[in-house]
């Protein structure tokens, strides 16, 4: 039983934190549009007053409706969001943003 546990507890661990690159940021709405490794897009909206920018790398638990805290790959930074959608194309956050 622990050891089906421990299994799970990783397999959790392990998709949590995924690493993708802000694309597209509109301030008014606080939309953020990142591009992951794979190529599908994340749709986020900021809930903090942190800086946010295009080109910046977040990493966190990204497939996942609701809110999360991502950090910047150096891990200096740590931005509010509420995940909107994960795994979309580029015409859905066209739409979208």
């Amino acid at each position: 039983m622990f050891r089906l546990w421990a299994l799970i507890k990783n397999a959790k661990e392990h998709t949590m934190s995924q690493q993708a690159t802000v694309v597209a940021f509109k301030k008014s709405s606080g939309r953020i549009a990142l591009r992951s490794a794979d190529g599908s897009f994340v749709l986020a909206e900021q809930t903090d007053a942190s800086p946010m920018a295009e080109g910046l790398s977040l990493e966190g638990n990204m497939s996942e409706f609701g809110p999360e805290v991502w950090s910047d790959v150096q891990g200096q930074t740590q931005y509010e969001v509420f995940v909107l959608g994960w795994d979309l194309s580029a015409e859905a956050i066209e739409q979208a943003m």
